[in-house]
């Protein structure tokens, strides 16, 4: 493992976003303050090679929501253009934001008009987006809040995305009932398309539930494992995905019976059915994975592990398909401080995967390792 360089250079700069196109070209996506200290949502590549291009402006807007677990992203279609998602505030509220998206067809040097993602357009919030990019643009999973207004009211898991046009696509429900601030994650298999998010029960169980399309349309929501965890806060810590062909990988973390656990997944069936879970983490996990499923299906999952009380690792292990893991190793030290983040990770090729993180200050900066890994036949 060494150290890469990174584009971000603005003391401040946030919630990195990694994302590779079939070229080979690493792009990255931050949050960073403006001079007249609001928020703009910034973008740089580095195609295969290369070097970092300089940093192009998203958007600008007072009205931008930085939160270090809600984040912008980006991804890149079969067309090769990017279609970035950000988050504007919608009324005063705390939590009173809606998701806009924009695209650019020059590799972000422009961006078109935004528009908003979603047609509901109450004063909740809207956000924790999946992008998943296919052969007809990109579609979008979020957690949508239009149901929040009343007391009893919860977060839904809603569909839609952007089309060969970089319009935004109309928006369908796909579970009405489910935990409030943890990212929804995405992937696309052979078949079709999957989203992974955590799911809230009438009992107050959030274990992680994935739902899936086809050739034959939406399936049932299902849940992946009954880890059990009954809490009635949102823990803001969501699952992660990541597939190639039919085979698909899950990280998530859970709490279940107060043991904190870092458990891994695998579907050979475009996540239809699921393996058994395995245990990832050392012992004391706080959670905020990442995994990338490597050409030899073997996964490499990342995610923070406590040392010490304000104290943390970032750590990666690799788990092979036939049950076997690799020892841990740590990418950083860094601080257990919600200011962190959730460290990001992407497969830049078959050997190689890169992975952002910031580093709390001050200065507070954005980090990049490169993994080198040795690969077994691929499957």
């Amino acid at each position: 493992m060494t150290a890469d360089n990174t584009p971000a250079s603005v003391d401040g700069a946030s919630t990195p976003y990694l994302t590779a196109s079939a070229d080979g070209t690493l792009w990255m996506s931050w949050m960073e303050p403006a001079p007249d200290s609001s928020w703009r949502m910034r973008v740089a590549y580095r195609p295969a090679g290369g070097t970092w291009s300089s940093p192009q402006t998203v958007i600008a807007d007072p009205l931008l929501f930085a939160n270090w677990a809600d984040f912008p992203a980006i991804a890149v279609d079969a067309r090769g253009r990017l279609v970035a998602h950000f988050l504007r505030r919608s009324a005063p509220g705390k939590y009173s934001y809606h998701v806009w998206v924009s695209t650019s067809a020059d590799r972000g040097a422009t961006w078109s008009t935004p528009q908003r993602l979603h047609r509901d357009t109450s004063a909740t919030e809207h956000g924790f987006v999946a992008l998943v990019a296919d052969t007809n643009g990109v579609d979008a999973a979020w957690l949508d809040g239009h149901a929040t207004d009343g007391e009893d009211g919860a977060m839904s898991v809603a569909f839609g995305g952007v089309d060969t046009l970089g319009r935004a696509r109309a928006d369908t429900m796909l579970d009405t009932r489910t935990c409030d601030c943890c990212q929804v994650a995405g992937a696309r298999t052979t078949d079709g398309v999957l989203f992974a998010y955590r799911d809230r029960s009438p009992g107050e169980v959030r274990d992680i539930a994935v739902v899936r399309r086809d050739a034959g349309g939406w399936h049932a929501p299902a849940i992946v494992h009954a880890d059990g965890w009954v809490t009635k806060a949102c823990p803001v810590n969501g699952p992660a995905l990541s597939a190639r062909g039919h085979r698909v990988a899950l990280a998530w973390f859970t709490k279940a019976r107060d043991t904190a656990i870092v458990q891994l997944a695998i579907s050979d069936d475009d996540g239809a059915t699921w393996s058994a879970p395995r245990r990832v983490d050392d012992g004391t996990p706080l959670g905020r994975v990442d995994v990338e499923l490597l050409a030899d299906g073997s996964a490499l999952v990342v995610w923070m592990e406590q040392t010490s009380a304000g104290h943390a690792d970032i750590r990666a292990r690799r788990m092979d398909g036939d049950g076997t893991s690799s020892a841990a190793f740590t990418v950083s030290a860094t601080s257990d401080a919600r200011q962190a983040g959730f460290p990001r990770a992407t497969v830049l090729d078959d050997q190689q995967v890169i992975v952002a993180w910031r580093e709390v200050g001050p200065p507070s900066t954005l980090r990049l390792a490169r993994i080198t890994l040795t690969l077994a036949a691929a499957r």
